[in-house]
């Protein structure tokens, strides 16, 4: 049996006992809920750290820097909320650790680099790659659920000047307000990264040298009981696509399908292309488009198994975005998304749920990020070099 029909086997066992273990699950629940308690004063970000070397030295160096906060992010982010009776730690380890051999096939530079993370922090190898797994876990509904991020690129015809810009709102848990950082990911084997990052996800989003952008959504189907296979996080894949050189090379990269969760990565390079990256656990799908490009959720036909004969269905965000960029038809600028992500009545951000924002500017290789409005709007600019 593998670790995905095991997973699914002991929560319906556990979903099937009696009425007092019902009882349990409720009261840690609740207790999640009431950990989420809004955190309205963060700090801005501040400068980039910037790490480098080989990848492991880079891993290392990384682990060393942010043990004691990668430690605090398992502890409450994953073991807390996602080890249960019917789940064990050991389950979750296990599944981890063969997730790390796909890793370890797949893009040995990251394999490396989460060695590396190990050695520095003290944690196992499999703890860390379990916290890469956080999209996969939360797809099997044990938390609150939390808005899905609003991802949105444009380019040309639709930006004044002829710039490329990608940006979202990151809307996450309350509890991890003020914990993200930029990191510079200074890589010799190809191009590096201005990366958005939390404890352990050391690439969440980001803009590289060569000027590719990646901002994203969570996505399903709202179907119950949805399981992730052995496969590669959505975290390590998207740092994995954001190491690439080219579109080109993204698309042959995600292609391969070797992915476990679902995503909606929203990408565009410096030349005014933007391309869609959609996931599930039943396969890919990658497309390109000019102009603009939006999504909570999944938006592609396939992805979203629209019939041919129906409109493809739109959260009311990417109906928001458009009326924004509509106002503005071919003159979107930087400060056009600044604005529709930071204005509480733009109909995007959500609150205290909207915990960042970020825009990438892919022609001039610059990242803008600010904390979520409710956290107060200030926004520092990082270039990529």
């Amino acid at each position: 049996m593998n670790w995905t029909e095991l997973l699914h086997r002991r929560t319906m066992l556990k979903r099937s006992l009696a009425a007092a273990s019902c009882l349990t699950l409720g009261s840690r629940a609740l207790t999640r809920v009431a950990a989420d308690e809004p955190v309205q004063s963060v700090e801005p970000f501040g400068e980039a750290v910037t790490i480098v070397g080989t990848a492991r030295e880079r891993g290392r160096q990384y682990g060393r820097q942010s043990a004691d906060e990668i430690r605090a992010f398992l502890d409450r982010e994953i073991y807390t909320p996602f080890a249960t009776d019917a789940v064990t730690r050991d389950d979750l380890l296990r599944y981890a650790g063969a997730c790390a051999e796909v890793v370890r096939t797949a893009c040995p530079e990251i394999s490396d680099e989460l060695e590396g993370m190990a050695e520095g922090s003290g944690c196992t190898l499999e703890e860390h790659v379990l916290v890469t797994l956080h999209e996969e876990l939360y797809h099997r509904g044990t938390l609150p659920p939390v808005s899905h991020c609003t991802a949105v690129a444009v380019g040309p015809p639709a930006t004044r000047g002829g710039n490329t810009y990608v940006g979202q709102t990151w809307d996450w848990m309350q509890s991890v307000a003020g914990l993200s950082r930029m990191l510079h990911w200074r890589r010799q084997e190809g191009p590096s990264v201005l990366a958005y990052a939390f404890p352990g996800l050391w690439v969440g989003a980001g803009l590289n040298t060569a000027g590719l952008a990646l901002c994203w959504t969570s996505a399903d189907l709202g179907q119950p009981n949805q399981r992730p296979r052995v496969g590669l996080p959505s975290y390590v894949l998207l740092a994995h696509l954001l190491y690439q050189e080219s579109l080109e090379d993204v698309r042959e990269v995600a292609q391969r399908n070797l992915h476990a969760g679902w995503f909606t990565f929203v990408m565009a390079d410096g030349q005014g292309r933007l391309m869609n990256v959609e996931g599930s656990p039943d396969g890919i799908e990658v497309a390109e488009t000019n102009g603009r490009l939006i999504r909570v959720g999944f938006g592609t036909r396939r992805m979203s198994r629209t019939p041919a004969e129906q409109d493809i269905p739109r959260h009311p965000r990417c109906a928001a975005m458009d009326r924004i960029l509509d106002a503005v038809p071919g003159a979107a600028e930087l400060a056009t998304l600044q604005q529709a992500l930071a204005d509480p009545a733009g109909g995007i951000c959500v609150g205290l749920s909207t915990i960042d924002m970020m825009v990438f500017d892919t022609t001039h290789r610059v990242a803008h990020l600010s904390r979520g409005s409710s956290y107060g709007t200030h926004w520092r600019q990082y270039q990529a070099t």
